[in-house]
């Protein structure tokens, strides 16, 4: 049976979700598939285009939503779903900015909010970026508990992150001309 590049990305997530984003190379994917790392090259270009591919598996659960506040917890919660997918979709974001879909529908829910065009781009880049920090901080935190690195914590995360999300939309609904300063 011919190798696919479906198999590819299907091994790759495997590989991830079981041992994080550290265990995924190009080796050990071949090695998993058994088959030499050249082959993987037929399907793949290289490791980043693997990480954009799989940045949009991760993402693909993320639904249309009809406010930040929804996108930004689904978004949260494909992230979540994923061994380090805060951190590989933060990679993909940053080799192709115009590939994960759904970070891209918040700059298009933040359309409405009256901004100027770089306002709605900032703002955008701000809620991306607080969705992908968060997520990463409470992703390595779990990876360090699981070590027994750290000691596990009774904070209620997605209350945290509630809460900082609110403090964004607040931010965007009180905005009129441009950040104040303090």
């Amino acid at each position: 049976m011919a190798l696919t590049r479906e198999q590819i990305v299907d091994a790759a997530l495997g590989i991830l979700r079981e041992y994080g984003l550290a265990d995924l190379s190009m080796r050990r994917l071949a090695r998993d598939l058994d088959v030499q790392v050249g082959a993987l090259y037929w399907h793949i270009k290289n490791k980043q285009d693997l990480l954009t591919v799989l940045a949009g598996r991760i993402l693909a659960p993320v639904g249309e939503a009809a406010t930040l506040r929804e996108l930004a917890v689904s978004i949260r919660t494909a992230l979540l779903a994923v061994r380090d997918g805060a951190e590989v979709v933060a990679l993909a974001h940053v080799l192709a900015p115009a590939g994960p879909s759904a970070l891209l529908r918040v700059r298009g829910l933040l359309d409405a909010q009256g901004l100027t065009d770089q306002e709605g781009r900032w703002a955008a880049d701000a809620v991306v970026n607080y969705i992908l920090g968060a997520v990463t901080q409470e992703q390595t935190r779990a990876g360090f508990t699981r070590a027994g690195l750290l000691d596990a914590m009774d904070s209620d995360t997605d209350a945290a992150f509630g809460y900082g999300l609110e403090l964004f939309l607040a931010g965007l609904a009180g905005e009129g001309s441009g950040p104040r300063t303090a």
